[in-house]
């Protein structure tokens, strides 16, 4: 892919035989795109804009993630912000990311976003976000970068001072809390991936230890 190479875990552990397919339809795709603002230029050249339905490729991979963000609430086609993240993750993250770009990256980072006036704001996806994490995983990354795309940077370094703060670590563990808890159209292991981020997450990614786990 471009420039970069990166090995493809089991499709089968990461979600992506179960979810994949159900990205494979061109209303979706139509809608996640524009959603999304996808650019064939960030997405193209081995990133799979011409091969989305494969799930070996960073493309349909991250679609696999945005529709699990979308269809994951038992409320849905519901997005209310009177309920739970579950229910209106994704109408948050598609309203504060202005645009979603394919990367290679350094190995350093899962996602960068950049956000503020004057410049070109757009949330970046790089290798370990295409090949490190499950589809859960992907979609709660998505909700931590929406919150940084809405103006809340982390406060301690790549920390958050503490759950009080109500950064985007913070918002990442409530959405993969809920899909835990409440997902639907998923599988057990997706739902306990999800779990052992979230615990992951409130254990080292806080400077004051939130005081439970998922």
């Amino acid at each position: 892919m471009a420039t970069c190479t990166a090995s493809v875990p089991n499709l089968d552990t990461s979600g992506d035989n179960l979810y994949a397919p159900r990205i494979c339809w061109q209303p979706f795709i139509d809608w996640a795109w524009e959603a999304f603002d996808f650019d064939k230029g960030d997405w193209d050249d081995g990133f799979g804009y011409d091969q989305v339905c494969d799930n070996t490729r960073p493309l349909c991979r991250t679609l696999s993630g945005i529709w699990c963000l979308t269809y994951s609430s038992p409320n849905f086609p519901s997005e209310s912000y009177s309920s739970n993240i579950l229910e209106w993750g994704c109408r948050f993250a598609r309203n504060a990311i202005d645009e979603l770009d394919a990367r290679c990256g350094s190995g350093a980072f899962i996602a960068y976003t950049w956000w503020g006036p004057i410049i070109d704001n757009r949330t970046e996806l790089y290798l370990t976000y295409f090949y490190g994490w499950g589809v859960s995983m992907r979609a709660g990354t998505l909700i931590h970068e929406a919150r940084h795309a809405d103006g809340k940077g982390h406060d301690s370094g790549n920390n958050d001072s503490s759950w009080g703060y109500n950064g985007a670590w913070r918002w990442e563990v409530c959405w993969l809390a809920w899909f835990a808890a409440a997902g639907t159209s998923t599988s057990v292991a997706m739902r306990t991936q999800a779990t052992q981020r979230a615990n992951n997450i409130i254990n080292s990614n806080f400077d004051t230890h939130p005081g439970f786990n998922v």
